[in-house]
């Protein structure tokens, strides 16, 4: 029986979820919760702020497990195998949903109409199966295009690329051997910037039946842009190798004069020497052939099926979604906010250039991604193959066609196809 994508749940026997039943007493239940976070709070301020003020006015204790983000899928996965019941809620990526959800370990989180509603329809999409929303979005993240206004006055470029040809056209004007004219996160990230050009290209990883459909378009992708990028060098050597951190590190140094990166380093650049937001320029993703979409990698919070806490779990993911507490995120760290009104209150407009706060909201409203089935598995196939294409040590459709028959392969072994 084949299961579409966002019905999934009647075909595991997820579609209610009975409260599991603990030792505690009713009494003691629901007075504190246990949040594992990714990573310290040290680094996630508007976090632990906002943890501070639910407690405030809630009464509800908040445990927090700091769980390096490396380990914290594994860690959550492990106790939920187990049936254990010591995590209550956590945040993570909306990518993790569709296992999450299909195996039966998380709950849907009964927030409000008007709450889901706030969020842009690509993000409800994204958070809810069978009508129910499985996670509360928390932190905006995603591609974020940037560009060194020094470097494009230096070269007599007056405007930065605003569509693909011109990445490669402007781009090569502003290579030289110790800058190059753009670049990207690839390393640790190098499906999810795969993804956004597909997106950019028209096409999609899955069709709703479950059935990979990237090939034609993502040869579109290497033909149209990746493989003239490398070819004419206007892509820095090794960029293969460049996760996030490096690519940064290479923007803020005068490395690159355009960068397509995460919502973070804008951050960085502004707090860094020899910058300003005078000199950082920051635009709308250049367009493909399609459209401006970025990578939708928003994080949010989720509560876990076996926690004997659920009702204040549940009370804490809608608490740390609010409109206030998106904003509260948001001016004490930085983090876009995942709701388009945020952007308009007069905390957030005294704290950020205007210009970048409209390029997120643009970028809030147009962010793509796909929820699917076994994502570590299917992400490692693509990995293995879109980097030598990437590198020119593989024609691009053979890459992808062989991607996509090793996917295939694998949904039919798990009974999705």
């Amino acid at each position: 029986m084949k299961q579409t994508r966002r019905s999934f749940l009647k075909a595991t026997g997820a579609t209610g979820v009975a409260g599991v039943a603990g030792s505690a007493s009713a009494l003691a239940q629901n007075k504190s919760i246990t949040f594992y976070n990714a990573g310290s709070l040290q680094y996630d301020p508007g976090t632990e702020k906002n943890i501070q003020r639910f407690e405030e006015e809630t009464g509800i204790t908040v445990n927090v497990n700091e769980v390096p983000w490396s380990n914290l899928k594994t860690s959550l996965i492990t106790q939920w195998r187990n049936q254990g019941s010591e995590v209550d809620a956590f945040n993570g990526p909306t990518w993790w949903l569709a296992d999450f959800v299909a195996a039966n370990w998380i709950v849907p989180l009964d927030l409000p109409s008007d709450h889901v509603s706030k969020y842009p329809k690509n993000l409800q999409e994204l958070i809810q199966f069978d009508g129910q929303a499985y996670m509360a979005p928390q932190l905006g993240k995603w591609g974020t295009y940037l560009y060194d206004k020094q470097a494009l006055q230096q070269n007599n470029i007056q405007q930065p690329p605003q569509n693909w040809d011109q990445i490669i056209q402007k781009g090569k004007k502003m290579s030289d051997g110790n800058q190059s004219g753009f670049a990207f996160t690839w390393a640790n990230k190098d499906v999810f910037t795969f993804k956004q050009f597909l997106y950019q290209a028209g096409g999609q990883l899955f069709n709703d039946n479950n059935e990979p459909t990237f090939v034609n378009k993502g040869v579109d992708v290497f033909n149209n842009l990746l493989t003239p990028l490398r070819k004419q060098n206007v892509i820095p050597d090794g960029i293969s190798t460049m996760g996030e951190g490096p690519v940064g590190d290479a923007f803020i140094g005068g490395s690159l004069a355009t960068v397509e990166s995460w919502t973070p380093l804008a951050s960085r650049a502004w707090d860094s020497d020899d910058w300003s937001q005078q000199r950082l320029g920051v635009a709308k993703p250049p367009k493909g052939p399609q459209s401006r979409a970025t990578f939708q990698d928003t994080n949010g919070i989720g509560v876990s099926k076996f926690s004997q806490n659920k009702q204040a779990a549940k009370r804490f993911a809608q608490f740390m979604s609010t409109t206030e507490s998106l904003k509260t995120d948001m001016v004490t760290e930085g983090n876009p906010a995942p709701v388009s009104e945020v952007y308009d209150m007069p905390e957030v407009k005294q704290e950020f250039p205007q210009k970048w706060l409209d390029v997120q909201q643009y970028n809030l409203t147009h962010a793509k991604s796909e929820t699917y089935r076994a994502q570590p598995q299917v992400d490692n196939y693509l990995s293995n193959q879109i980097t030598p294409a990437l590198l020119g040590k593989k024609p691009p459709k053979q890459a992808l066609q062989t991607a996509e028959q090793n996917i295939r392969q694998l949904y039919k072994n798990l009974g999705i196809l």
